[in-house]
């Protein structure tokens, strides 16, 4: 489990920061050359593929495993009594209200697009669910998966169908398309324009400064990106409408029996099956039947049938939960053996941190983008995604074999059960002698 999510972790490093050892694999000068049009090869070819696999599969592989963490945490059946399942309920109450407080203040930096308080709120909607049979957890997974994706397209859609704005089909004004035209649409201009750019990158100051807005004139926190309560339902990049599918899905491989070899070749077998059924499906309806098919490409339902990163449609979920069960099956499959334990040990240790691992890499990207790092560390702009991965699986190493649990995972820990405890006495329990001693009979 831990190697799994240290596999996603990586993931999400690769989506946010780009491909380790891109400049070595493409051959260009400096990071953004590496997108120039020109640059093409097999370098790139491996760039961009690795690039595109992990990109939106990370996150769903995430919160497939919060929902296999939700059953072990939970138990695989009904715990014994009344006061074990509220103190879990309470457990994992608090932990999620703890990363909804973490990721709204991660968020406040503006480095990067959060999904801790999104998933604070999987959490919490997965509670009520936790010890639900096996058979109707399958079908509520099912049935996310199906009216999830179309529920949150239709609320999106809402607002341009109700009037209440234009989306996208906003027409210019004359004057606009004029403007447009007297300036991006003359050739003349873009070139003079572009001379003029590459001419205040070469002598090393900034394109930006002249209409102020400058690294150094950047606000530390920016509130542009925080969500709102009904983001983090339907309309963020991770709605819950959506990823509680993965999550439920997550739940109920948990509940299959990890422990057993032929579970996990099911789960590779099936996942792998899954996957070319979303992505496959997706693609002929896109591709090779789009011609046929009515309307116009535009239209809004269309994009029902699209399955690429983040269009959060029925497609993408079934593609992506099937990528997790292959991904967990396989990381259960390897860690089968001991020399494969040993050699996934570093990934594991990241996955066992990953709290802290994704916080850290969030505030990174926020001090290398807002240029609070000295003029020596100017490199580290360059290398983020290779410093990153290097410094999480030694740090991660490390602290596991000689601290154990993660420098944030420990206080929430500690903070939920605490909690747990305080709020959920077990009043059936035997109470201590110094109370017995404190009674009446004394």
């Amino acid at each position: 489990m831990d190697a799994a999510r240290g596999v996603a972790l990586l993931g999400v490093f690769i989506a946010h920061m780009g491909v380790p050892l891109t400049l070595l694999l493409t051959g260009a000068s400096d990071i953004n050359a590496v997108w120039d049009e020109s640059t093409t090869g097999p370098g790139m070819l491996v760039v961009e593929l690795v690039g595109g696999a992990v990109s939106g599969r990370s996150a769903a592989l995430f919160a497939f495993l919060a929902g296999v963490s939700l059953v072990l945490l939970a138990g695989r059946t009904r715990p014994g009594t009344r006061v074990e399942r509220n103190r879990v309920r309470v457990r994992l109450a608090v932990r999620a209200l703890l990363l909804i407080a973490i990721g709204y203040g991660l968020a406040t930096l503006g480095s990067l697009a959060v999904i801790l308080h999104f998933y604070g709120v999987f959490f919490l909607l997965a509670i009520p669910v936790l010890w639900l049979r096996t058979r109707h957890l399958a079908a509520l997974a099912v049935a996310m998966a199906l009216i999830g994706p179309q529920a949150t397209l239709a609320a999106q859609e809402l607002p341009v169908v109700m009037g209440w704005s234009d989306g996208f089909t906003e027409e210019w004004t004359p004057e606009e398309k004029a403007e447009w035209e007297a300036t991006w649409g003359d050739p003349e201009w873009v070139e003079e324009k572009e001379e003029y750019w590459a001419s205040l990158e070469a002598s090393g100051k900034d394109p930006f400064a002249e209409e102020g807005g400058s690294v150094e004139d950047m606000p530390l926190f920016s509130f542009e990106m925080v969500e709102t309560p009904l983001d983090l339902l339907v309309f963020g990049l991770y709605p819950a409408t959506v990823f509680l599918a993965y999550v439920l899905a997550g739940m109920v491989a948990a509940r299959t029996g990890l422990r057993s070899r032929k579970v996990r070749w099911w789960l590779v077998g099936g996942g792998a099956g899954l996957a070319v059924l979303g992505y496959g499906t997706s693609w002929v309806l896109s591709v090779p039947l789009a011609p046929f098919l009515p309307g116009d490409e535009y239209m809004a339902w269309r994009t029902a049938l699209e399955s690429y990163s983040h269009s959060n449609s029925t497609f993408e979920v079934v593609g992506n939960t099937g990528v997790a069960m292959a991904v967990l099956g396989l990381c259960l499959l390897l860690a089968g053996t001991r020399p494969m334990r040993v050699l996934l040990y570093p990934v594991a240790a990241m996955g066992a941190m990953t709290l802290t691992l994704y916080t850290a890499h969030g505030v990174l990207l926020w001090a290398v983008h807002g240029g609070l790092l000295p003029g020596w560390a100017g490199w580290v702009e360059t290398y983020t995604v290779e410093l990153v991965v290097v410094f999480s699986l030694v740090f991660a190493t490390v602290w596991r074999l000689t601290l154990g649990a993660g420098p944030m995972e420990r206080p929430v820990t500690a903070v939920s059960r605490a909690l747990a405890r305080w709020t959920v006495r077990d009043r059936a329990a035997a109470p201590p002698e110094d109370a017995k001693a404190a009674g009446p009979a004394a």
